[in-house]
């Protein structure tokens, strides 16, 4: 099969890649009829660390990629909820399959991984996949859900649920959104549907900022924000914030746009050294919560609000390419290059 594999930091090539097999009888073949790229994936690119595994090291050559949708063209006899021919939407990663999380899908598994971190468990920017734990780790796309969407669903509009989630958004409630990315944009409308009355929205990009808007939110530049966030809520400041980038600015720009008693809401994923703001946060008796969303834990309520146009997802997708211009595409969207929020790979087999 055709895949991008990573070589390196900045590395990646579209090329002949061995094709999957069935290894486990829990587990179905896609063949992938859309993917994207992710922020988090640009860790990858840069020859970051995620968790323990330092990508500008030698790393053995794996196919990359853990938002994708496809098609079952294979499956183990282990497998009760799906059938050759279903149009699925793949979780960003799997679990173990036998723990309580998994199984009750509450919490996140201890032993998951995501796709296309390692040879551990192949990427799906690629024509075809291996998901293992299908029952627990694919969805059958919805009546109603586009494209677009079920490939949201995979990660990005989980994460962003997640993380608003557990920012505490109430009714009539005032929000911070600091990041402007997939997430983050996403967030914004997720916040509205949670109930909140305002949603101020931060970030360094005039084009972000701008779709910000669109949306219903207040932009807001970094080094403006709290000051008039203060001005326009008469000195009260934001009941919940949700920082959806990692950078080290927008983390510690959170706690000076919560007001004392708020809820912080950290979903970005921090490079380096960088610290949480400890003393702020302590002073300003702060909740804060962290942590990697469980994709499958969010479906049951991101599905309606989908279906019933609550939540759309619009314009997050603004290029479309080939999988074959996938190093290209990983070039643009590392260089925020036209415009460029999230890249839709659409393969023709």
């Amino acid at each position: 099969m055709k895949a991008l594999v990573f070589h390196g930091a900045r590395d990646i090539r579209f090329e002949d890649y061995p094709d999957p097999s069935l290894a486990f009888d829990h587990a179905v073949l896609l063949r992938v009829s859309h993917c994207s790229i992710c922020g988090s994936d640009l860790h990858i690119y840069h020859g970051d660390k995620i968790g323990k595994t330092d990508y500008s090291a030698g790393v053995e050559p794996f196919c990359v990629g853990h938002e994708f949708i496809g098609e079952v063209v294979e499956k183990g006899p282990e497998v009760h909820r799906f059938a050759i021919g279903d149009r699925v939407i793949a979780a960003g990663g799997s679990g173990c399959g036998d723990c309580s999380a998994c199984l009750s899908r509450v919490g996140r598994c201890a032993k998951s991984t995501a796709f296309g971190l390692s040879t551990r468990l192949q990427g799906g920017q690629a024509e075809f996949a291996q998901v293992p734990n299908a029952d627990l780790t694919l969805m059958k796309i919805p009546d109603g859900i586009s494209d677009d969407q079920a490939v949201l669903l995979t990660d990005a509009l989980a994460t962003a649920h997640f993380g608003v989630s557990r920012a505490d958004v109430s009714p009539g409630s005032r929000v911070a959104i600091v990041g402007l990315g997939p997430i983050g944009l996403l967030g914004i409308e997720l916040a509205f549907a949670q109930g909140a009355a305002q949603v101020f929205a931060v970030d360094p990009v005039e084009t972000r900022r701008r779709h910000a808007e669109s949306l219903g939110a207040i932009a807001l530049e970094p080094d403006t924000a709290r000051d008039s966030i203060r001005e326009m809520t008469k000195g009260a400041a934001c009941d919940s914030v949700f920082e959806a980038s990692g950078a080290r600015s927008a983390i510690g720009l959170v706690p000076s746009l919560a007001r004392h008693g708020a809820t912080a809401s950290f979903i970005g994923l921090p490079q380096g050294d960088t610290a949480v703001p400890m003393r702020d946060i302590i002073y300003r008796n702060l909740t804060v919560r962290a942590g990697i969303a469980n994709v499958v834990a969010q479906w049951g309520e991101l599905v309606p609000l989908l279906q019933s146009g609550r939540v759309k997802g619009d314009g997050i997708f603004t290029h479309r390419m080939n999988l074959s211009d996938g190093a290209e595409g990983y070039r643009m969207f590392d260089a925020r290059e036209e415009g460029v929020m999230k890249i839709m790979f659409e393969l023709d087999n």
